[in-house]
C-alpha cells in the first residue's frame, strides 16, 4: 500500500497532511475537483486553530500540562516522555467513562496519531505554546540543550517551563496517576481557555467566528446547537464581514456540492461501459435524484443570483488575506458562469458543465483523475465528495459545548475531572 511520511516539516504542514488523510477516510469529503483551498480558508477564517480532527476543549489543558511535566522531570527526553504519558491518559480517560471524542478510543495506547500532534497549531495560534517556529520535535531538542548544564535534579524540578504559558490553571491534584480523568473542563480552565482564544485575534483585524462565539458564552448567551454554521444563531457581535462570509459560505457549499454531484453522475454513467455490476450508490438514476434535490435547494438559495456576483465572494475570502490557487479560482469562475447562464435546473444536461467537470478532474488529478483512467474508474464505489461543505462547524460546536459547559461549573472545585 502506499505511505506518506514526512521528516521534521513544521507542526502546520503535518496538521494538513492528517487533516487531508481524516478526509479521505470519508469518501463523502474526497476533494476530487480541488476547491479544498477556499474550503479551507473560509474554515482558518471562521475558526482559527481548530481542525477537522480536533475532538474535544480539554486536550488544549492536556497537552501542555504533559509536555511541561516532562521537561520539568525528563528534559533528555520530553518528547518521549511525553508521548508515554499521552499515551496513559487514554486509559485514564477510558477509565472515566467519557468517551465521545477520545483520541485513541479504539487504538488504545496504540494510537499512531497522538493529541499533541493534532493540537499543535491551536497551542501555537492561541499562544499556550510559545515558540510557533518550533516543531514538537525541534521543541524537545532545544530543552535538552538548555538543561544540558544542569547537574542538580533540584534545579531542574524548580525550573519554570519557558516554553509555554506560565498562568495556564494546574491540573487536578492526582492527574499525574492516570487513574481516571475527564473531557470536563472546570469553570478556571474554561475561563483560562476563553482568554487565549480571544487574545489570539489581531486587533488590527476584525473578530474571527470562533471569538464571537467564545464572548456570547461569556455573557451567558446560550449555543444553538445546528448542523451547519449558516443554521446556527450568530452571536450579536458578529463582524458583518464574518457574517458575509458565513452566508458566502453556504451558497459556495451548495454550490460545491452541485459540482460533486455532476461529477459522481458522470462517474456512473462513464462506470456503465464496464463490466461492473451497479449498486444503489453507483447508479445514474441516485444522482439524478440527487441532482433534482440540488436544484431545489440552489432555486431556494438564490445561487444563481450569488453566482452572478462571485466577485463579492472573492473579495470576501481574499480579504481574509489567503491565497488561493489559479486553477481553482478559474473553475470556481466557470462553475459560477454555467449557473448564471443556464441556471442550477440545467447543469445535469449541460455539455458544457460536464467538460468543464472532465477537464477539472484532469487537470487536478492528472494520471489519477477517474474520467480518464478505466483503472481508477473502476475503484470508485459511489458517494465522491457529495456531502455538504460545512467549514469543521460539527468540531468547533463540540470544542464550544465544553467550554460552554465549564462556564457554567462553580467557580471553586478541588476535586474535578480526576479521581
Amino acid at each position: 500500500g502506499s505511505t506518506i511520511s514526512w521528516l521534521d516539516y513544521s507542526e502546520e504542514d503535518q496538521r494538513r497532511v492528517r487533516e487531508m488523510l481524516q478526509l479521505f477516510s470519508d469518501s463523502g469529503t474526497v476533494d476530487d475537483l480541488g476547491t479544498g483551498t477556499v474550503r479551507d480558508a473560509i474554515s482558518n477564517s471562521l475558526f482559527p486553530g481548530t481542525s477537522v480532527i480536533q475532538t474535544r476543549a480539554r486536550y488544549f489543558l492536556f497537552v501542555p500540562w504533559l509536555f511541561c511535566r516532562a521537561e520539568q522531570k525528563h528534559p533528555q527526553q520530553l518528547v518521549a516522555k511525553a508521548s508515554d504519558m499521552e499515551r496513559s491518559l487514554i486509559e485514564a480517560l477510558r477509565s472515566g467513562g467519557d468517551l465521545a471524542g477520545l483520541i485513541g478510543v479504539d487504538a488504545g495506547k496504540n494510537v499512531r496519531t497522538l493529541p499533541s500532534a493534532i493540537y499543535w497549531g491551536g497551542l501555537v495560534r492561541y499562544g499556550i505554546f510559545l515558540s510557533p517556529s518550533l516543531t514538537i520535535r525541534q521543541y524537545g531538542r532545544h530543552v535538552a540543550r538548555g538543561l544540558a548544564a544542569l547537574d542538580s535534579e533540584d534545579e531542574i524540578g524548580d525550573r519554570l517551563p519557558s516554553f509555554w504559558q506560565r498562568d495556564i490553571p494546574d491540573p487536578p491534584p492526582e492527574f499525574f496517576r492516570f487513574k481516571s480523568a475527564t473531557f470536563d473542563l472546570t469553570r478556571d480552565e474554561a475561563e483560562w481557555l476563553c482568554e487565549r482564544i480571544i487574545s489570539s485575534d489581531r486587533p488590527d483585524r476584525p473578530l474571527t467566528l470562533l471569538t464571537a462565539y467564545i464572548r456570547s458564552l461569556r455573557r451567558g448567551e446560550p449555543l444553538t446547537a445546528a448542523d451547519a454554521i449558516w443554521d446556527a444563531a450568530l452571536p450579536t457581535d458578529t463582524p458583518p464581514s464574518i457574517a458575509d462570509l458565513v452566508q458566502h459560505a453556504q451558497q459556495f457549499s451548495c454550490a460545491s456540492q452541485g459540482a460533486a454531484l455532476l461529477y459522481n453522475l458522470m462517474l456512473a454513467e462513464d462506470r456503465l461501459d464496464t463490466d461492473l455490476e451497479p449498486t444503489d450508490v453507483t447508479s445514474i438514476d441516485n444522482y439524478r435524484l440527487r441532482l433534482d434535490e440540488w436544484t431545489a435547494t440552489a432555486t431556494r438559495l438564490r445561487l444563481a443570483k450569488w453566482a452572478a456576483h462571485i466577485g463579492e465572494f472573492w473579495d470576501c475570502i481574499l480579504d481574509n488575506r489567503v491565497r488561493i490557487p489559479p486553477g481553482t479560482r478559474r473553475f470556481i469562475d466557470a462553475w459560477a458562469r454555467l449557473l448564471v447562464e443556464g441556471g442550477p435546473r440545467h447543469v445535469t444536461s449541460s455539455r458544457g458543465a460536464r467538460a468543464l467537470i472532465r477537464n477539472r478532474e484532469i487537470e487536478h488529478k492528472r494520471g489519477q483523475a477517474r474520467l480518464a483512467n478505466k483503472k481508477r474508474l473502476r475503484e470508485w464505489t459511489g458517494e465522491a465528495g457529495t456531502r455538504l461543505l460545512v467549514f469543521r462547524w460539527p468540531q468547533v460546536q463540540n470544542i464550544l459545548i465544553d467550554i460552554a459547559d465549564g462556564l457554567n461549573e462553580p467557580q471553586f472545585q478541588s476535586e474535578h475531572a480526576v479521581a
